[in-house]
């Protein structure tokens, strides 16, 4: 008696299926990702000048319901800003020509209110928002408490930090530091990396 074997194509086409629907679905998925990635992409238009591509951080105080850090991917205007941080607290009416201004670099702006509207101040970002950001802070206008900050600088040295620089009129250098009583070279070399001019 011969047992014959039968060699069935059935799952052999069954596997070549899957594979086609494996690679279907993998064309599909790449397709979808590519027009995702094309729809975010910003058209170059002739004649227009697309706004430079970096984070814009805002350090919002004074009469604002939410005061605080607020980042931008893009430059933004004055009234977006005051609208993302809730509101004026005062009943008081942003002029249009304010409002309108463009904000295109870090900084801070404190709203106050004024006779009959808003004034809004501007000034480079806090020592206290640069630490939040992880960026150094600036030697020549930092206080002794945002001195007290760095490693091995406590509050007399701070504070001798300041007298110095009073006295001579600012800092010229980082490393004008090391002129400072009480401030080591190893000491320098531990918080130069947290400071900038």
């Amino acid at each position: 008696m011969v047992i014959i074997h039968k060699h069935s194509s059935v799952p052999e086409f069954t596997r070549l299926r899957q594979k086609g629907l494996f690679i279907f679905s993998i064309l599909i998925l790449g397709f979808i990702g590519f027009q995702c990635w094309a729809i975010g992409q910003k058209p170059n238009l002739p004649g227009s000048t697309p706004w430079p591509e970096r984070s814009i951080t805002i350090e919002l105080n004074g009469e604002v319901n939410r005061p605080g850090l607020i980042s931008y991917s893009q430059p933004t205007r004055v009234r977006q800003v005051i609208q993302d941080a809730g509101g004026l607290l005062v009943n008081q009416i942003l002029s249009s020509k304010e409002g309108a201004r463009i904000l295109n670099q870090d900084m801070a702006l404190t709203v106050r209110s004024k006779d009959h509207g808003i004034l809004i101040l501007q000034d480079p970002l806090s020592a206290k928002a640069l630490w939040v950001l992880g960026r150094p802070i600036p030697l020549n206008r930092a206080t002794a408490e945002d001195l007290d900050r760095l490693p091995g600088i406590g509050p007399g040295l701070a504070q001798r930090i300041v007298e110095y620089r009073e006295r001579c009129g600012g800092f010229s250098s980082l490393n004008e530091l090391i002129e400072v009583n009480g401030i080591k070279e190893k000491t320098f070399e531990k918080i130069k990396g947290y400071l900038t001019l």
